[in-house]
């Protein structure tokens, strides 16, 4: 090994944060399926799904920002992020069974996660493969304001839609855990690594 490099995992993603995104990434696949699918849904059962989509999505941002290595103020951006990703999941159990209005829920909590992630994979310079997660951050947020400009008729073509969306950002969250392991973490030109405790 190098002397300059350390054998360690550097990245902003360690221990809870990392597993957590791991199950949030699991978690949306399972539920964008079970959404997609599922057959003669009713719009509570379109709104209970979707509702436990963006509290799972929330849930995963303020683990990330309690766990994750970052400055104060982007910790307290993901914070709000995740706040406000459980407060549209409320409001998803409350659509009144309007389609349009579900859609909305769904389409802001993800414009919202996206514009959270690429503005913390920008300032964050402990953040590992930025590019990535800048990348798909914006992608988050473009497939959120694609669902809130489509004129839904119909819940079917709403459960397709945001259910496939579901299931290719939660494969995209497993694929940046899987993408993260093992990396190295450079070390300055002379700087002393620690011995480690006997």
């Amino acid at each position: 090994m190098p002397e300059n490099e350390s054998a360690g995992r550097g990245d902003s993603l360690a221990g809870g944060a990392r597993q957590a995104v791991l199950v949030a990434g699991i978690g949306a696949v399972v539920l964008g399926a079970l959404i997609a699918v599922w057959p003669d849904k009713t719009d509570a059962t379109a709104e209970l799904l979707f509702g436990l989509y963006l509290w799972l999505s929330g849930a995963l941002q303020l683990i990330i920002a309690l766990g994750a290595r970052l400055a104060a103020a982007l910790r307290i951006f993901v914070c709000f992020g995740g706040v406000a990703s459980i407060a549209l999941g409320v409001l998803s159990l409350r659509s009144a069974n309007s389609v349009l209005l579900l859609a909305v829920w769904i389409g802001l909590g993800w414009t919202i996660r996206g514009i959270v992630q690429a503005t913390v994979a920008v300032w964050a310079d402990e953040l590992p493969e930025s590019g990535w997660q800048e990348v798909f951050g914006l992608l988050t947020m473009m497939v959120g304001l694609v669902v809130i400009a489509l004129p839904f008729d119909s819940l079917d073509g709403l459960a397709v839609a945001a259910g496939g969306c579901a299931i290719v950002i939660g494969v995209l969250e497993i694929l940046t855990v899987a993408r993260g392991r093992g990396e190295v973490v450079p070390v300055p030109e002379g700087a002393r690594i620690p011995a480690a405790p006997n």
